[in-house]
């Protein structure tokens, strides 16, 4: 399948990649959690593709298949930088939900065919990220977003379903499936996709001794991107960027 991305190369110096998966709620795709992140990400050194996975009403699987044919090219060197092998992924919002949902990738994911299965990337960064695609969160809370879910499976989609595709259900500890360490960051005040998305998934990470680092920074709105404009949240680049030095990608 054609792949309908953009490459942004570091250099001409081999170095990882990382696949920048922006939100947009299944529904669309927001700018400015493609290019800038990209181009960040070379300003550390290493190479980006952004990747305009489908989107629109009842989209399901395609937006993950896409996801694993990007993952699979980037692996299998179909690109005009060189790529030392290392592969991670980037998501803000519901392609924080697709990132996550390839960093709990397995061959029997409900809906998805299982011979585009790719494989799991070797890191994961999810930006203020959908986690949860229920009705009720934790056995007795509310989903207070549950729009990217409608978008994503239909508004009719069956509550099993809902609860595969959640990835805080889906971590495997490491001696079951090895997963990617996370990097994960929100804001405690975000009125669209509440932090408890993150924080659940963090709790399943740490149920499941997963290596994680995760920041709730306590103000922004949802979808900041870089949040330029928000100097207390836009030190997660920061924090990122020493994230992703400790493991020698940067």
């Amino acid at each position: 399948m054609a792949l309908d991305w953009t490459l942004h190369p570091a250099g001409d110096e081999t170095a990882p990649v990382v696949l920048v998966l922006p939100g947009g709620g299944y529904s669309h795709l927001a700018d400015h959690e493609g290019e800038p992140v990209a181009d960040w990400l070379n300003s550390l050194g290493v190479h980006a593709a952004v990747l305009r996975y489908a989107t629109g009403y009842h989209c399901w699987p395609r937006p993950l298949h896409d996801a694993r044919a990007a993952l699979r090219a980037l692996r299998s060197g179909a690109t005009p930088f060189p790529v030392d092998g290392r592969v991670g992924v980037l998501g803000s919002s519901a392609g924080g939900h697709l990132a996550a949902l390839l960093a709990t990738d397995s061959p029997d994911v409900p809906g998805a065919d299982p011979l585009t299965f790719a494989g799991r990337p070797d890191l994961a960064i999810l930006c203020y990220p959908v986690t949860d695609l229920r009705e009720t969160m934790l056995g007795r809370l509310p989903n207070l977003h549950t729009a990217s879910a409608e978008n994503l499976l239909g508004e009719d989609a069956r509550e099993e379903v809902r609860a595969d595709l959640s990835v805080a259900t889906r971590v495997t500890p490491p001696e079951e499936e090895e997963m990617p360490d996370l990097f994960l960051w929100t804001t405690s005040d975000d009125q669209v996709v509440p932090a408890i998305h993150t924080l659940s998934l963090m709790t399943s990470l740490a149920v499941a001794g997963v290596p994680f680092e995760g920041h709730i920074f306590p103000h922004g709105r949802h979808g900041l991107g870089l949040a330029d404009e928000e100097p207390d949240v836009a030190q997660w680049t920061d924090l990122a960027e020493r994230w992703l030095a400790a493991r020698g990608w940067c």
